[in-house]
C-alpha cells in the first residue's frame, strides 16, 4: 500500500506539473493572439482616418478583459483542472483507505508472546472457601486476547495439589494496554499453605508474570 501510495503521489505531482505548464502554454498563445489583435487594429486605425486617442489604461483593460474572459473560457484548461481535481481526490481516497491497512499492520506487529501481567492479588478466606481476587494487564504493544480465564490452584503446607477454581475475567477481551479485575473461588479447602494463579484460553495456556511474586503463601492468620 505504501509503494501504491507513493507512486499516486509521484504522478500527482508530474500531472500537475504538465497540466500547470499547459496551462500557461495556453495562457501564453492566447496573449500572443491577443497582441496580434491589437497591433492589426493599431495597423487599420493608423492607416484610416485620424481618430482622437484613447486613454491607454482604456484600451489596455479592454483586452486584458478580452484575454481573461478568453482564458477562463477555454475547455483545455478546464481539462487540465478536471484532471488535477481527479488525481488529488484518488490520493485522498487510497490515504483514507491507509487507516485500516495500518491498523492491521500494527496488529500484525504486536506481539503475540507477549506475557500478561499481573498487577495486584489478594486471597480471603470464609470457612473452607479460598477467594482470590486481583488485576491483570495486557501489555501495551501486545496482541488482543479473548476470553480469558484465571485459574487457582491451592496447595497444603507441604506442598500437594488441594483443590483449584476457576473463572472467566471481568473482561471478555483485552486489548494492548487494558487491565481486568478478576474474583476465583476454590471451595473444600481446610488447610492452605499457598496458591497460584494462571491464566488460560480455550487453545491452552497464557503465560504471566506476577508482578507481585510468583507465589504467594498465606500466613497462619488467615486459618479459621
Amino acid at each position: 500500500m505504501d509503494s501504491v501510495m507513493f507512486a499516486l503521489t509521484i504522478v500527482s505531482v508530474f500531472a500537475a506539473i504538465a497540466c500547470g505548464g499547459f496551462a500557461w502554454h495556453l495562457l501564453c498563445e492566447e496573449r500572443r493572439r491577443s497582441d496580434a489583435r491589437v497591433a492589426a487594429l493599431s495597423s487599420a486605425i493608423d492607416g484610416g482616418e485620424p481618430h482622437p486617442p484613447s486613454p491607454p489604461g482604456a484600451v489596455r483593460g479592454l483586452f486584458n478583459a478580452e484575454r481573461s474572459a478568453s482564458a477562463r473560457g477555454n475547455p483545455m484548461i478546464k481539462v487540465a483542472v478536471g484532471v488535477v481535481m481527479l488525481l488529488a481526490l484518488i490520493v485522498v481516497i487510497v490515504s483514507s483507505n491507509r487507516g485500516p491497512g495500518r491498523a492491521a499492520a500494527r496488529d500484525a506487529a504486536a506481539s503475540p508472546g507477549r506475557p500478561l501481567e499481573l498487577i495486584s492479588m489478594r486471597h480471603a478466606r470464609e470457612g473452607d472457601t479460598l477467594t482470590v481476587s486481583g488485576l491483570v494487564r495486557n501489555p501495551r504493544n501486545a496482541a488482543r486476547v479473548e476470553r480469558v480465564t484465571a485459574v487457582v490452584f491451592a496447595f497444603d503446607r507441604v506442598g500437594a495439589f488441594v483443590a483449584s477454581g476457576r473463572a472467566p475475567l471481568d473482561f471478555v477481551k483485552l486489548d494492548a494496554g487494558d487491565e481486568s479485575p478478576f474474583v476465583v473461588t476454590v471451595p473444600g479447602v481446610s488447610e492452605v499453605g499457598r496458591y497460584r494463579v494462571t491464566f488460560r484460553t480455550d487453545s491452552g495456556i497464557v503465560r504471566h508474570v506476577d508482578r507481585r511474586a510468583e507465589e504467594t503463601g498465606l500466613s497462619a492468620a488467615v486459618h479459621q
